[in-house]
């Protein structure tokens, strides 16, 4: 796993970071709570039980920490004594936390969240066996091939990455760390919504590819997936979607099997499955109706009525880069399959023109052109970049230098 040395430190030590954190929050240390030392601190602790909800926190938070800590000594110890060491290190976090928290009035100490914390490290370290059990079937190849290093594929990630931590607002308090964990305390699961998220998150990896070396191509992955999770966990309304969380475990048997595709087949698996995407986020659950509502050609009044500090607040930019991100991976889909770039632009915006006045027979929802106007911005946006990147009107092609005479 020589891939990973360079990222695993990195995610470990954040993992650390936030487990400290969370755990120790809000750092009101009392050194003289109690006499004699760390070794009566190690008496204080008890066998107090914490709530159904803190304690599946528990196992969650220490999740992340066995699975890095495992991939880390993966590297320097066989994988069944790396299992065993990262579940001990696991445990002497949590152990080394818990005696803190007898110093910080607020936290109860307690025998039961280390056997706990254990429990998560020791899943999370299984589940780093796993992934490296699964991820050896897709057989990257090791040449350090100069990737593509296409702009269009980087504005599919950023959309996605924006799309996952809109509003961008930080909160940084226990309360919203438990409040980020809270759905999986009891998940209930959305067969399309897990659908959704797995094509996306495949799009996602899809897009990868064109970016980074094959060889890095699981690690960039792994970064980006860890990124969108932590950054959840510290944004203002936001939560772990429970769906999501699925998706991601369906998410490697998945890049095991679309990795023996061809890449015609794999592309036109991604449009098949985004085009379905795109029907149910716009017109599920299709329950048409006989009259039409109205069709809005001006969506962006509120920039002139409420000004532009007002018009920041009042537009959904969770909702704006959600719809940015679907049809801008359709439009690098068509590119990235051989579709002109203006042909791409015409069929990318006539498919949200579409929906959108389908939208109309909707009950309680109405048809705007403002899904269709960012789409077209974005194509336009897709072939100045293609064009300075050296790409010809094919979009998805490089250009070639002419040979050069002998």
């Amino acid at each position: 796993m020589a891939r990973t040395r360079t990222l695993i430190p990195w995610l470990l030590a954040a993992v650390v970071a936030l487990i400290a954190y969370g755990s120790l929050y809000p750092f009101n240390f009392k050194p003289d709570a109690i006499e004699g030392g760390v070794l009566r601190a190690l008496v204080e602790l008890s066998w107090a039980r914490a709530g159904r909800g803190d304690r599946i926190a528990n196992v969650l938070l220490y999740l992340p920490l066995g699975f890095c800590l495992f991939l880390w000594l993966n590297a320097r110890l066989r994988r069944h004594m790396s299992v065993l060491v990262a579940t001990a290190l696991g445990a002497l976090l949590s152990l080394g936390i818990e005696v803190a928290q007898v110093y910080v009035s607020v936290r109860v100490p307690s025998l039961a969240d280390l056997t706990l914390n254990s429990l998560g490290s020791a899943l999370g370290a299984a589940g780093g066996l796993l992934w490296l059990l699964v991820t050896k079937l897709l057989h990257l190849p090791s040449r350090e091939d100069q990737p593509a290093r296409d702009p269009g594929a980087a504005l599919v990630i950023a959309a996605w990455a924006a799309f996952r931590l809109a509003p961008f607002v930080p909160q940084f308090d226990l309360g919203k760390l438990k409040a980020a964990l809270r759905p999986l305390f009891e998940p209930q699961f959305d067969p399309p919504a897990v659908f959704i998220y797995l094509t996306c998150w495949l799009i996602v990896d899809q897009a990868l590819a064109s970016l980074v070396r094959r060889s890095r191509r699981l690690e960039a992955l792994l970064l980006l997936i860890a990124g969108v999770l932590a950054g959840r966990l510290v944004l203002a309304n936001q939560t772990f979607v429970a769906d999501e969380l699925l998706a991601l475990v369906l998410l490697v048997p998945m890049l095991v099997l679309m990795h023996r595709f061809t890449a015609r087949v794999s592309h036109g698996v991604l449009m098949t499955a985004l085009a379905a995407v795109l029907l149910i986020e716009g017109l599920a659950p299709f329950d048409f109706v006989a009259t039409a509502t109205r069709f809005d050609f001006w969506p962006f009044m509120v920039w002139f009525e409420s000004g532009p500090i007002g018009a920041l607040q009042a537009v959904d930019w969770r909702g704006v880069f959600g719809h940015l991100f679907l049809f801008m991976s359709l439009l690098w889909l068509l590119g990235e399959s051989g579709v002109r770039i203006n042909a791409a632009i015409a069929i990318t915006t006539s498919a949200a023109l579409g929906i959108e006045i389908l939208q109309m027979w909707l009950p309680n929802q109405s048809g705007s052109i403002a899904d269709p106007l960012l789409t077209l911005a974005a194509g336009l946006l897709f072939r100045y970049l293609g064009r300075r990147a050296g790409r010809d009107a094919r979009y998805g092609n490089t250009i070639s230098p002419p040979a050069r005479s002998r």
